[in-house]
């Protein structure tokens, strides 16, 4: 990650639960010179969530800033609370940048919502982030911030994870449908193995094990290793061997392929919907 070249960096952060504190944790490691201060009505749980090595000051509500400005704002609130929640803190906001993590909420929402603020970002970070992994997509109006706007939101999100910019704001649904979702997904799939290893005869703490670490050792070869997740299946399956005849009823048609075409395409209907709920 290139750090950015500006001293003293304010971040306002509204919302300090797994994903604030995760992000919070993250640039305070990497980011140099940077001032990170969370409100949070649960301030012990902040507190708790933050790391020991991160010096976060960590405020109950919105007086507690008096009249403090701040250069980024980072909205980490439950989204039914997001519009609230940033016109609370606009005295504080006058130039920042405002970098949205409020799923479903669309940038246009936040802009009605509070008529003096104009830099807006909206960024999905995945559960990931809370093991610096996360696979973060952004999207960012390009008449209204800056190169070096841009440049903060791919340091504090490089610092969780990959960071990826979207073309439209659109794209942001479709894909957390994947990034978003997805840690699901394998989440399911991990136990279903386990599942199968105790089904075999191993006992639950050993078929844990079993399932555990075969999923974060393939996930890590993935990381490390350039070539791409097919060639690196074909890599570990012998020709008749044991993986090919496991794959040969993993991947029938209607099987893993068509599911996981469904399971996405049922996520996107889904996020639909939800976008279309009043808040």
């Amino acid at each position: 990650m290139t750090a950015i070249g500006h001293p003293a960096l304010s971040i306002l952060m509204i919302g300090c639960g797994n994903m604030g504190a995760a992000i919070a944790n993250g640039a305070v490691a990497h980011m140099p010179a940077i001032d990170i201060t969370a409100v949070d009505p649960d301030v012990e749980r902040a507190r708790q969530l933050l790391s020991s090595q991160a010096p976060v000051e960590v405020l109950a509500d919105f007086e507690g800033l008096n009249d403090r400005n701040f250069d980024v704002c980072i909205l980490s609130v439950k989204p039914q609370h997001a519009e609230a929640a940033l016109q609370a803190a606009r005295t504080n906001l006058p130039d920042a940048l405002v970098i949205s993590i409020a799923a479903g909420i669309p940038l246009a929402r936040l802009r009605a919502a509070t008529p003096g603020l104009r830099r807006f970002v909206r960024v999905m970070p995945n559960l990931p982030a809370l093991a610096a992994s996360a696979m973060s997509v952004g999207f960012a109006d390009q008449d209204a911030v800056s190169e070096r706007d841009r440049q903060v939101v791919e340091d504090v999100f490089g610092a969780v994870g990959t960071f990826c910019w979207l073309a439209s704001e659109n794209e942001i649904d479709l894909a957390t449908d994947v990034t978003g979702s997805g840690p699901g997904y394998v989440f399911a799939f991990t136990e279903y193995l386990q599942r199968a290893a105790e089904q075999m005869g191993f006992p639950g703490d050993v078929a844990q094990q079993f399932a555990r670490q075969t999923v974060i050792g393939a996930a890590r070869l993935l990381e490390q290793d350039p070539r791409t997740a097919r060639d690196l299946k074909v890599a570990v399956t012998s020709p008749g061997g044991t993986t090919a005849a496991g794959l040969a009823v993993l991947e029938t048609p209607g099987a893993l392929p068509t599911l996981l075409v469904e399971t996405t395409a049922a996520a996107a209907g889904r996020a639909a919907q939800l976008a279309n709920v009043p808040q």
